[in-house]
C-alpha cells in the first residue's frame, strides 16, 4: 500500500508522469500473487475451492487465509508458508523504478526523504502504510472524533470498503484527507442508507469511465458500454459492502438495516452534515461520501 501512497507523490510533485506510474505499478503488481493462485500452484487447493472463498469474501469480512483454514483447505503452517512465499514475489515500486531507469538511486533517497518530510507522517504512521495495515491508516486521513460516539461507526465503515475494494475489485486505494460534502454530483452517485438509531447515509461517486471499471471488475464480466447493466453492477458493489458492514456491526451487537439502493445521474445534495473522501484507484477516483443524521 505503501507503493500507491508514495506513487501518487511522485505523481503530484511530476517527477514521474502518469504513463510512467501506471508502467512501475502495473509492473509491480504484475508479481503480486495472491495466496489463492499460490495455493494452486502448489497443488494445496483446487480452483474450485479458491473461487469458494472468494465467493464466501461477499458476504464476509474475512481474511482468505481464515476462511481457508477454517473449511480444513489449508493448515496454519501452509498458510504461513504461503504468506512468507508471497512475500519474497514482491517487488517494491522503489526498485521498480530503479529498475525502469526512471530514477538514479541518489534521486530516489532523495524522494522518500522529501515524502516523508512533506507527508509529515510519524513513524507510526509511516510504518502502518508500509505494512498495509488498513485500521491504521485510516486515522491518519479521516479523523472522525468531530462525530462523537459515531466515529468508530465511520471508521468501521471506511476501513471495510477499503477492505473491499482490495478484495472484490482487485484494487489498492490511495486515500486522500476527509473534506466537506460536495453541493453538487456531477457525474453518477450510487447510494444507499444504513439505518438503526440513527441514519449513515453512504454514498459513492464517480464519472463515467470509472463506474464502467468498477462494474466489470465486480461482475467479472467484459462490459462493453456503460448501460443498466453496468450502473446494476456498481450499486450491487455497495449494497455488497454496506450488507457485510451490518453483520459485521450485529455480531457487535448492533442492529441495522438498509434502505433501497438509488442510482443518480446529475444531482444536487440536499443539506447534510457528513464528509467526503477521495478515494485515488489506478483508473481514477471515487468519492466516499458519508452523513450522519
Amino acid at each position: 500500500m505503501f507503493s500507491q501512497y508514495f506513487g501518487q507523490y511522485l505523481l503530484n510533485k511530476k517527477i514521474l508522469t502518469p504513463l510512467q506510474l501506471e508502467e512501475v505499478l502495473r509492473t509491480e503488481h504484475s508479481v503480486r500473487v495472491k495466496l489463492g493462485v499460490l495455493a494452486i500452484n502448489n497443488g494445496q487447493m483446487t480452483a474450485v475451492q479458491v473461487e469458494e472463498i472468494h465467493e464466501a469474501q461477499r458476504c464476509m469480512d474475512r481474511k482468505f487465509g481464515e476462511i481457508a483454514i477454517e473449511k480444513g483447505y489449508l493448515t496454519q503452517s501452509q498458510l504461513d508458508q504461503l504468506l512468507e512465499s508471497q512475500k519474497r514475489r514482491q517487488i517494491s515500486l522503489s526498485q521498480t523504478i530503479v529498475d525502469h531507469g526512471l530514477l538514479s538511486l541518489a534521486q530516489l533517497e532523495n524522494a522518500l526523504a522529501n515524502y516523508k518530510k512533506d507527508s509529515q507522517l510519524t513513524n507510526e504512521q509511516l510504518a502502518a502504510l508500509q505494512s498495509a495495515d488498513i485500521d491504521s491508516i485510516i486515522p491518519i486521513f479521516a479523523d472522525f472524533s468531530e462525530y462523537g460516539p459515531a466515529a468508530s461507526f465511520h471508521s468501521a465503515y471506511l476501513s471495510l470498503l477499503v477492505r473491499n475494494m482490495v478484495r472484490l475489485l482487485n484494487e489498492e486505494v490511495v486515500l486522500s484527507h476527509k473534506q466537506p460534502l460536495p453541493n453538487k454530483i456531477p457525474h453518477w452517485l450510487i447510494s444507499q442508507n444504513i439505518i438503526g438509531s440513527g441514519t449513515l447515509f453512504t454514498g459513492l461517486a464517480m464519472d463515467n469511465d470509472v463506474l464502467l471499471e468498477i462494474a466489470r471488475r465486480f461482475s467479472e464480466e467484459e462490459i462493453p458500454q456503460l448501460d443498466d447493466f453496468a450502473q446494476d453492477s456498481v450499486a450491487e458493489f455497495l449494497n455488497v459492502n454496506n450488507g457485510i458492514f451490518i453483520v459485521n456491526m450485529s455480531d457487535q451487537g448492533t442492529e441495522l438495516d438498509l434502505t433501497p439502493l438509488t442510482v443518480q445521474e446529475g444531482t444536487t445534495l440536499t443539506p447534510k452534515s457528513g464528509c467526503c473522501i477521495p478515494l485515488t484507484l489506478s483508473f481514477g477516483k471515487v468519492d466516499l461520501l458519508l452523513a450522519w443524521s
